[in-house]
């Protein structure tokens, strides 16, 4: 029998939206990022200040010195100095912070999520060409980039071209199917054209994505009174007067220091998140660990703070923690497939067989389209050597949703322990077609052939 060496993967996907860096060794994941409004600006509070007020100056202290101190110690990285960057346009100190931008482009033109920022600067000045020139370098660097479309749909809108705009939405809902703010836009869009049909469907999309979109609502009331149809638009008008009504409660009840202060939080743990990385990246575990905290310290709620912390765990070796912080994850995000899956990968380490085989399962279960669940169970199974045949149908499965190497290399190995050689040095020959340069998969292919 072959020693199989190809360990389980963590597949983390990322999305930030603050200082990009030059390598990802570690990439936790986190649900995409659609930046669809410019970043809120809090300005420090005149007169006197209570304990929120207090709090928040604080929180932005303490960033500053924290982004002076990573240039210091980082002085090759242009991280920083995005970082810093940011922090200054979210205080409103804009102009000081697009000049921080400007100078991190120099060192890495590459950076689509400076571009970003700097549009969404542009867009509250009113300089639509310019945050179109930015977003479009956007999309030049990052073709998929969640929300950059829609920004220049936004901008397009502003500059009265409307059809220009539709286009730009048509391409955002292909990136991002989930953002219920694009399918209103668009929505609107076809209203404002009078084609009805498709302003009522991507009302609709709205509705489905986001069921509390008091806006779509009315645009699906205007458009069914338009096409005379009286009893539907007085079902979406009670709708949308109901939701009305619940926004109005919530905006009368708002505490406008307390919403500050939200945001200040929410600045400040990007900021160690990004700080935590830096160090983790350096291979400074202890400094990492010790900002990461803080993040989650500063904001609780913040996943994102939480999955660097796994993935610092992972690499340490700390399974036991990182399968901790995974539950806590779980209990803010309980319809995250990833979680599961890296819950059950850690159980797996454990030989928790029964818990790791559960956790694949709801992976699974949140994410059927996704070929990782599938084939992590499969594995799981031929680990422990049971429900062989199983294993092979759910690498099959792995394989069909997604043809890659590792998929294709998971299923060699089914094959090969339900005694299908010709079909494990099949799947073998596609991995190693599909990543020649891998050598761990050549060794397993060349011994499966020396079988025939």
């Amino acid at each position: 029998m072959i020693v199989w060496l190809v360990a389980a993967s963590f597949l983390w996907e990322s999305s930030f939206v603050v200082a990009a860096q030059e390598t990802q060794k570690a990439k936790p994941s986190s649900k995409p990022t659609t930046q669809q409004s410019p970043p809120k600006q809090v300005t420090p509070a005149k007169g006197v200040q209570g304990p929120l007020e207090q709090e928040a100056a604080s929180l932005k202290k303490e960033e500053i010195e924290l982004a002076k101190k990573l240039m210091l110690e980082f002085p090759d990285s242009n991280v920083p100095i995005v970082l810093m960057g940011n922090i200054q346009v979210r205080h409103g100190n804009t102009a000081e912070g697009l000049e921080l931008w400007k100078k991190a482009l120099q060192l890495n033109p590459r950076q689509a999520n400076v571009y970003n920022g700097m549009a969404w600067v542009a867009m509250s000045k009113g300089q639509y060409q310019e945050a179109i020139n930015h977003w479009q370098k956007v999309l030049q660097i990052q073709p998929k980039m969640s929300g950059a479309h829609v920004g220049i749909a936004r901008a397009l809108m502003a500059l009265g071209k409307q059809i220009e705009a539709i286009g730009e939405l048509e391409e955002e809902n292909k990136i991002s199917p989930k953002s219920g703010f694009s399918f209103y836009l668009l929505g609107h869009q076809y209203l404002q054209q009078k084609d009805y049909d498709k302003a009522k469907k991507n009302y609709e999309a709205a509705v489905a994505v986001e069921p509390n979109n008091t806006n779509a609502y009315y645009g699906l009331y205007t458009v069914y009174t338009r096409l005379n149809q009286p009893k539907k638009a007085e079902q979406f008008l009670a709708s949308f007067k109901k939701l009305k009504a619940e926004d109005m409660k919530v905006l009368k009840d708002r505490n406008d220091a307390y919403s500050d202060l939200l945001t200040v939080r929410k600045g400040a743990a990007e900021t160690y998140v990004t700080a935590g990385r830096l160090y983790l990246e350096s291979g400074r575990f202890q400094d990492a660990e010790a900002l990461l905290k803080r993040a989650t310290a500063i904001d609780p709620n913040d996943t994102e703070c939480l999955e660097w912390l796994v993935t610092l765990y992972q690499t340490t070796n700390r399974v036991m923690d990182a399968l901790q912080i995974c539950k806590k994850i779980i209990k803010l995000e309980p319809e995250d497939p990833v979680a599961y899956l890296n819950m059950g990968l850690f159980y797996a380490r454990l030989q928790r067989t029964a818990e790791a085989e559960e956790s694949f399962f709801k992976a699974i279960k949140l994410a059927p389209e996704k070929s990782d669940g599938y084939r992590e169970l499969a594995k799981l199974y031929l680990k422990s050597d049971i429900k062989l045949q199983e294993a092979k149908n759910l690498a099959e499965k792995a394989v069909k949703l997604g043809p890659t190497a590792v998929n294709y290399m998971a299923l060699s190995r089914t094959c090969d322990k339900n005694g299908d050689t010709a079909g494990a040095i099949s799947a073998a020959k596609q991995a190693v077609e599909l990543e020649p340069s891998n050598p761990i998969y050549q060794q397993i292919y060349q011994a499966l052939q020396k079988r025939k």
